[in-house]
């Protein structure tokens, strides 16, 4: 696996982007792609998932951390989990890790937690120099595993609220890899992910914020961000942290996993997550 600064476009000034304030980048085609679970035990938490009814799976140890995730398309809940923190803090996944490895560690401590979470965007490099012109520090990073077909380019805010997304895309592209290599991998089960839930002082502030991030100003209610594949609901709290899934098709479960609450949809309007 290699990963370096990736080369800057020479486009940038060209390539019509929406003046500042709500007005979208279309050509980014936001979506939600993932969301990042740091967990003590990945076996641990994929049979928490499992018994929910979110059919998750665990992945083999790589550089010194272990992974699964309950995949339901392109999208997924990635669960992590440090399982040699010497090998993975040398590895490049471990030294892209460095700004945001404290709070992970902090979750772990607690129990589990959901660290960040991803927007999938149509080239990453594009999305990193539009969030610069608008002052915002972006460190761009490429990974690519030594012998697989598949890489990705990674845009990660050093600045911003502990919750704040990162920002990725896929070579080959997302329907590609989910075709050829990741559909055995998918069960969705009975559920579908209608968004996560965010606990902050400020909702509508942090809302307003996030949409500006992205370009999507916010829908119906003030609080809520209509990122496609995976709406953005905030609610007022001490937290400033993602704090739940929320669900919908069948019957969601209301619980809590692994630090995460799980919860249907329609409930995340009264009130917090119960963590």
């Amino acid at each position: 696996m290699s990963v370096q600064p990736a080369t800057e476009s020479p486009e940038f000034e060209h390539s019509g982007f929406a003046r500042p304030g709500f007005g979208r980048p279309e050509s980014e085609q936001a979506e939600f792609d993932h969301l990042v679970h740091c967990v003590p035990d990945v076996e641990s938490t994929v049979r928490g998932y499992t018994e929910a009814g979110l059919h998750a799976h665990a992945n083999p140890e790589y550089l010194g951390y272990r992974n699964g995730a309950w995949r339901l398309d392109t999208r997924y809940i990635e669960l992590s989990s440090i399982v040699n923190r010497l090998v993975f803090l040398d590895s490049p996944y471990g030294r892209a890790m460095r700004g945001r490895q404290p709070r992970a560690d902090a979750l772990v401590a607690r129990g589990g937690g959901a660290l960040a979470f991803c927007v999938h965007v149509t080239d990453a490099g594009t999305t990193a120099e539009r969030l610069r012109a608008r002052g915002h520090g972006v460190e761009l990073l490429t990974f690519a595993r030594e012998g697989s077909p598949v890489s990705f380019r990674e845009a990660l805010l050093t600045d911003g609220p502990p919750w704040a997304p990162f920002f990725v895309t896929y070579e080959p592209d997302r329907q590609t890899i989910l075709a050829k290599y990741s559909a055995g991998r998918v069960n969705r089960g009975p559920h579908d992910l209608a968004g996560i839930l965010i606990e902050t002082p400020d909702p509508r502030a942090s809302a307003d914020w996030l949409g500006e991030l992205l370009g999507i100003p916010p829908g119906a209610s003030p609080t809520v961000v209509p990122l496609p594949l995976g709406q953005v609901h905030f609610t007022e709290g001490p937290a400033d942290a993602i704090t739940a899934l929320l669900l919908s098709g069948g019957s969601p479960p209301t619980t809590v996993i692994d630090g995460l609450a799980v919860r249907p949809v329609k409930s995340s309007v009264t009130g917090p997550a119960r963590t």
